[in-house]
């Protein structure tokens, strides 16, 4: 609730006297006075409750124009496969952008391998993997979150050099519309956005990357602005990523 004001306190100590004072005339010998009383006392307590019902509500809008400022419409308890129906339901209206950010992000290669191309034909894919090799060879991010998911060293990195060779083709086939970068920052959030919405969420230790709270957010707030932000950034900065190695030519 509220922190109240002097306002509020003088509206509760005049329904006090108001108490007060019917309990007083309910005291007096006769029918009027107790009539006056009880009225008194019915007034006092129903002032209190619409008092109580307006702050709380006043609490409830607040709470909700700090959601609209953030542009937060939605939030689960995981992601990936246990919300696979909305990044589906979003996926097949994207015209414009598909910027998605993980690490090796295998359940989105197994999930949506097929269908690649066709996000490609209709909007502009972009996906940061971490790279499998960064910052350096004795200890990289993608082994350090291994041993933070309880995970076989070497899975992570395993997975980015699978997501690479499963997507040569389409990478040499669609150049422009799917693009693949490694970064080597400091691992934070994963990112999925399509269009103008954007599912977001941390990186918590103990925890598979998969079964993390997600949030959803809308531009116009700004969190999607501030995350939007924190990928271009890293896209952009040739110090915080690269294009991955060129595929190996087919045999001929």
């Amino acid at each position: 609730m509220p922190k109240l004001t002097s306002r509020n306190w003088i509206y509760l100590l005049l329904h006090v006297i108001v108490f007060v004072v019917g309990v007083l005339f309910v005291r007096e010998r006769g029918a009027v006075a107790s009539g006056v009383g009880a009225s008194l006392i019915a007034a006092a307590i129903a002032g209190w409750v619409l008092f109580v019902w307006v702050m709380v509500n006043q609490e409830q809008a607040r709470r909700l124009d700090v959601l609209a400022g953030l542009g937060l419409i939605d939030a689960f308890t995981a992601r990936s496969s246990q919300i696979k129906q909305r990044y589906d339901d979003r996926l097949a209206g994207a015209r414009q952008s598909i910027d998605i950010m993980g690490f090796g992000l295998r359940q989105l290669r197994e999930d949506y391998l097929n269908d690649f191309s066709s996000w490609a034909a209709r909007a502009h894919v972009r996906i940061l993997l971490i790279d499998p090799d960064a910052p350096g060879p004795a200890t990289t991010y993608a082994t350090q979150r291994d041993t933070e998911e309880g995970n076989a060293v070497g899975g992570i990195a395993s997975d980015v050099r699978e997501f690479l060779a499963q997507t040569a083709d389409v990478r040499q086939r669609l150049p422009e519309g799917f693009q693949v970068r490694l970064y080597s920052a400091l691992p934070s959030i994963n990112i999925f956005r399509v269009d103008d919405e954007l599912f977001w969420g941390p990186y918590l230790v103990k925890t598979q990357s998969r079964n993390t709270p997600t949030f959803l957010v809308s531009r116009g707030g700004g969190l999607f602005d501030r995350l939007v932000e924190h990928f271009e950034a890293l896209w952009n900065d040739p110090s915080l990523s690269h294009p991955p190695p060129a595929p190996a030519p087919a045999d001929p």
